[in-house]
């Protein structure tokens, strides 16, 4: 009978301590690593806004690169460490979540260590890659010059390079396949889960553009499709792969999205056209200028104004008596 008992807790308890699991990479990582966590769990909301990073005493959560996507029944997520040292926590905030049946929105918390170490660490943005086309990464070296040798084990496409300390490379990966399918990029010892979408056919519209540009000699580099992109998938992109950067003076012709280097503009940078009136303003405030500099020169040369000649004869004439006068005084003085 105890057995049975104990056997109808443990059943009961289950749901309750398998809820949500959440499991990192690592439990200590060095300053600006990349860290890595998948979390299982019956959500009922959650997205990257609900998963933060803290500092052991810091009341607001610590800014990082970081992103999330869920790919099945597991939540992939990850974030490019900040340049600190001590203890941190993973908090997932405000999501909702089943527990035993019940609503549940406490928050869930998962603690690790940052901490300098002279083991060889990598930076590696983004943490994992959801693609239909061929991608990029980029792989920083951390404390020590390291030898990097990265493969796409669906492919078995390797990339071999060295990379000295806090310098970074930004390597390139084919995608060979139609299919929809999960596979793994391994870097050194880190691995990044790659989800491959269904390749979708170009819509003719596009195809017929491509041709033309063919025709015209346009071999720009292709961009790649963010049109069923999150805004945070977005936002760890390089703004070349997506489309350009205005330069100043330019102004965006498009719709203009936040990536790695800034401000981003999906369309054409055109020239931004100066209002008609801006001459006649420019115009005005230099004739207020020259106006100015003339009333204060003017000014500066009416005190400045030289003596006339009667004016210095009548001074040294003044001068004169006066000394004079000094003179016989001193002299009726002495006499006596």
């Amino acid at each position: 009978m105890k057995k049975e008992i104990i056997i109808l807790l443990f059943l009961f308890l289950i749901p309750s301590i398998i809820a949500i699991e959440t499991s990192l990479s690592k439990d200590s990582y060095n300053p600006q690593e990349l860290f890595q966590a998948e979390i299982t769990g019956n959500f009922i909301s959650l997205t990257s806004e609900n998963i933060l990073i803290y500092g052991s005493t810091a009341v607001h959560s610590t800014p990082v690169i970081s992103d999330l996507t869920k790919q099945g029944d597991t939540y992939y997520f990850y974030a490019i460490l900040p340049n600190q040292q001590g203890n941190f926590s993973l908090k997932i905030e405000d999501s909702q979540y089943m527990e035993a049946g019940k609503i549940k929105t406490q928050t869930i918390t998962k603690d690790f260590i940052i901490k300098q170490t002279n083991d060889s660490a990598l930076s590696i943005n983004p943490g994992f890659i959801v693609t239909s086309e061929d991608f990029t990464i980029k792989v920083k070296a951390l404390n020590n010059n390291q030898e990097i040798s990265a493969i796409l084990e669906s492919t078995s496409e390797t990339k071999d390079f060295s990379l000295i300390e806090e310098t970074e490379k930004t390597i390139t990966f084919l995608i060979q396949t139609q299919e929809t399918k999960t596979t793994n990029l391994k870097i050194n010892d880190y691995n990044v889960p790659v989800f491959i979408l269904g390749k979708t056919q170009i819509p003719s519209n596009e195809s017929n553009q491509s041709e033309i540009n063919q025709s015209n000699g346009n071999n720009e580099t292709p961009k790649i499709n963010i049109e069923n992109k999150t805004q945070e998938q977005i936002a760890v992109m390089d703004c070349i792969d997506i489309g350009k950067g205005c330069l100043t003076g330019e102004k965006c012709e498009g719709e203009t999205v936040a990536s790695l280097d800034g401000p981003c503009c999906v369309g054409t940078c055109v020239e931004k056209k100066q209002s008609s009136y801006t001459w006649i303003i420019g115009l005005g405030i230099i004739i207020l200028i020259l106006i100015l500099v003339w009333f204060f020169y003017f000014k500066a040369k009416k005190r400045q104004k030289p003596k006339s000649t009667e004016d210095i004869l009548r001074d040294k004439s003044q001068r004169f008596e006066d000394r004079m006068q000094g003179s016989s005084v001193t002299g009726g003085i002495s006499s006596s």
